[in-house]
């Protein structure tokens, strides 16, 4: 692995950044702000081990669970911490503007993780991305867009995979 670094080792390091993130939603005062730079740095670990070719089948699915267990989480603390910002600012001052959904803002770190995940799975049945990270997450806010035009709420992305077939798609719901 890249850096000596196992699936195992990343593994233990998501589920300390897990710890640490229940902590600062709880409110811990030992952990007064989201540990962001601990989310970035094993986003980064993921995608230099992602790159890499020599691994076993069972170490590519660890690593595959792996990515796409980190993206649904770092989905997650997004949303946590711009509710939390939300109730600091006070938004639900006004009752009408508590009853209108709002766009869900688009993360670039939502996209790079996504987007990390898209390509290892599509390494792993031996093709290549057609787009780049810039031009990935120009297209899912197209179909964000689209979706909510159309009265759909999304509330994310998910890459998924049947054979040799890699999509994106959209989690959405109509909307209320």
């Amino acid at each position: 692995m890249n850096n000596g670094i196992s699936v195992a080792q990343l593994e233990s390091l998501l589920e300390q950044l897990v710890r640490r993130w229940e902590r600062f939603v709880s409110r811990d005062p030992q952990v007064p702000f989201p540990p962001e730079r601990e989310r970035l740095r094993l986003e980064q670990l993921l995608r230099e081990v992602s790159r890499e070719e020599r691994r076993s089948t069972v170490e590519q699915f660890r690593l595959e669970q792996l990515q796409h267990r980190f993206s649904t989480l770092s989905q997650l603390w997004q949303r946590q911490v711009r509710e939390r910002e939300e109730v600091r600012r006070g938004s639900a001052a006004s009752p009408e503007a508590a009853n209108v959904p709002a766009a869900a803002p688009v993360h670039r770190d939502e996209f790079g993780a996504l987007f990390a995940t898209y390509a290892a799975q599509l390494q792993a049945v031996g093709k290549r991305p057609t787009l780049d990270a810039a031009s990935f997450g120009k297209a899912l806010q197209a179909q964000r867009q689209q979706l909510e035009e159309k009265g759909f709420e999304v509330d994310g992305f998910e890459v998924t995979r049947v054979g040799d077939d890699v999509k994106v798609r959209a989690r959405a719901r109509r909307r209320r």
